[in-house]
């Protein structure tokens, strides 16, 4: 039975590296630069940072259809379901993470972290509103994990 846990706990770890480098590819790398040029790091030109939460999602609900479905979708759901893994894997991982609390601190300061590297490179734009959506999806996982535990017990 040991033996089997290190197994699980090893493919675990293995699963939680893949997704980290997936969330850094996603938001560090310009899909769309990748396709039309075959360049994969290129800054953005005149990016509109923001500061102030709820401004982009209070935008994106209020004008929905101004918006081509897939902005809207990937700007709003795609920012929480890129975070719901996190929210599933960390407490799998530790158990110092099996609290809510320690778990979406943790969440919140990779987005962060995630939104300065995009800052700072220019590969990306900050949005705070992309923090309050990351913890929003790691939060669902964090009950996915709640409500999968209860499940297995």
């Amino acid at each position: 039975m040991f033996v089997i846990n290190l197994k699980i706990r090893l493919y675990v770890k293995l699963l939680f590296f893949l997704y980290i480098s997936v969330v850094l590819f996603v938001s560090l790398v310009n899909i769309e630069s990748i396709y039309s040029r075959m360049i994969i790091f290129q800054p953005l030109i005149e990016a509109q940072h923001n500061l102030i939460p709820f401004t982009t999602i209070g935008n994106y609900i209020i004008n929905f259809y101004n918006y081509n479905f897939d902005i809207w979708f990937f700007n709003i759901i795609g920012n929480i379901l890129l975070f719901v893994p996190m929210g599933i894997l960390l407490p799998i991982l530790s158990f110092k993470f099996r609290k809510f609390f320690p778990s979406i601190i943790l969440v919140i300061l990779f987005s962060l972290t995630v939104e300065l590297l995009q800052y700072a490179t220019q590969l990306g734009v900050f949005d705070i509103d992309d923090i309050i959506l990351n913890a929003l999806g790691g939060s669902i996982g964090f009950l996915i994990f709640i409500i999968m535990k209860r499940r297995m017990s």
